[in-house]
């Protein structure tokens, strides 16, 4: 369906105006975009409107390439290991 599942925009009903004032039913669709996005530690696909994407109202998942990762999961490790235990 055409809904945000953010905000709730959907589509919107009315009448074009001419200059000569006749009125013709027309339809307007929101901009709606598929993204991934991180939900409570999990990856979700969902329906958003641009506003909504502007407005930073949710978290893009973000591919990280696995060179990058496992370089960063070494560089935490190497940080962890030469802090001081505090006992």
């Amino acid at each position: 369906m055409r809904i945000c599942d953010v905000c709730g925009k959907s589509v919107q009903h009315g009448n074009r105006v001419s200059k000569s004032y006749n009125h013709t039913r027309h339809t307007w669709r929101p901009n709606l975009h598929k993204m991934k996005i991180v939900f409570n530690g999990t990856t979700r696909t969902i329906n958003i409107c641009t506003q909504c994407i502007r407005s930073d109202f949710v978290t893009k998942k973000v591919r990280i390439p696995k060179e990058a990762r496992l370089e960063m999961e070494a560089r935490e490790k190497a940080a962890q290991n030469t802090q001081p235990s505090a006992q």
